[in-house]
């Protein structure tokens, strides 16, 4: 074969590799999403009921304040009375009163029934945390070997680069040109091998007169079809 054909094949078996490594590392994070997808029934309960419960918190903290503040209210509405001249004043204290009450008594019954929700949760939470973790573990091995798998696409991707990179430059210019333009235009396939007279690149018939061209190796030999570089596979 020909120095710079066998160049050029090199070539292109390092691009089809590098390639096929690349689709494959780009497929990571595709399968690391289906697992994630596989604890995601059992992830979602758990973190809402932690959310929904430190949420609930919150609004507890809140409603004592409020409470506590209509405590002080009343208070200071009560120490007002014996300063009080007239009844219509009296009445009205005592009206400011009954509502600040029933603001408090609302308050609360709504606090009971926040406390009530967080006391059922803190009891449904580390059952949904319990599920969630056995959940994890079982795909633990799954992601550990995934993301092995990923390291050793990587690193091959590097080296694969590195033999490229040492490759080019003992590639003519001219050629390695021809190449890139059929390359870029033959969705990445631009040195294929004649099998049984045929090119394996567009699977059209190459001239006999050709394939005896090949078996000397003395030229770059392209297909008249497809314009691919041309080379015959060793049996």
């Amino acid at each position: 074969m020909n120095n710079i054909l066998e160049k050029l094949v090199e070539l292109q078996k390092l691009d089809l590799e590098i390639r096929n490594l690349g689709h494959n590392l780009q497929q990571i994070p595709k399968r690391e999403a289906l697992i994630d997808k596989k604890i995601e029934a059992t992830k979602l309960p758990f973190e809402n009921g932690k959310k929904r419960s430190e949420e609930l918190k919150k609004k507890a903290d809140l409603l004592a304040e409020e409470v506590i503040k209509i405590e002080e209210d009343v208070r200071q509405i009560k120490l007002k009375t014996p300063k009080v001249k007239s009844n219509d004043e009296y009445s009205a204290l005592l009206k400011e009163i009954d509502t600040a009450k029933k603001k408090k008594e609302d308050l609360e019954e709504e606090q009971l029934n926040v406390i009530e929700e967080i006391e059922n949760l803190e009891k449904e939470i580390p059952e949904l945390e319990k599920k969630y973790l056995e959940q994890e573990e079982s795909v633990k091995e799954e992601r550990e070997s995934l993301l092995k798998e990923k390291k050793e696409i990587e690193s091959a991707l590097m080296k694969k680069k590195e033999e490229r990179n040492e490759l080019l430059p003992k590639i003519p210019k001219n050629y390695l040109d021809k190449y890139v333009h059929i390359a870029s235009a033959r969705n990445g396939l631009a040195v294929v091998p004649v099998k049984k007279g045929i090119c394996q690149g567009c699977f059209i018939g190459v001239r006999p007169k050709l394939i005896q061209d090949l078996h000397y190796g003395d030229e770059v030999i392209f297909c008249e079809s497809c314009q691919r570089f041309l080379y015959l596979e060793e049996q």
